[in-house]
């Protein structure tokens, strides 16, 4: 296991992650971003507004960045 770091990029302000998550391989990395990026856009819609241009740097224990998840690329929009 490996451990990896989140940082959220949300409309000109950075969150870094502290802490960190353990992952297997970067399948499982993936995975956990698509899933962070669709709660916050989740909370996002309930709050009445919804920001695609927000996103997921993925970094390893060396500071080496694995992930680049663009919000868009965690959803598919159809109906338009």
């Amino acid at each position: 296991m490996m451990r990896y770091f989140f940082n959220l990029h949300e409309c000109g302000q950075i969150t870094f992650d502290e802490d960190g998550v353990d992952h297997t391989d970067i399948g499982s990395v993936r995975r956990s971003a698509i899933r962070a990026a669709r709660d916050i856009m989740a909370a996002e819609v309930r709050a009445g507004q919804l920001c695609l241009s927000c996103h997921i740097e993925v970094f390893d224990a060396a500071g080496h960045q694995v992930l680049k998840l663009p919000f868009k690329d965690a959803i598919g929009v159809t109906g338009l």
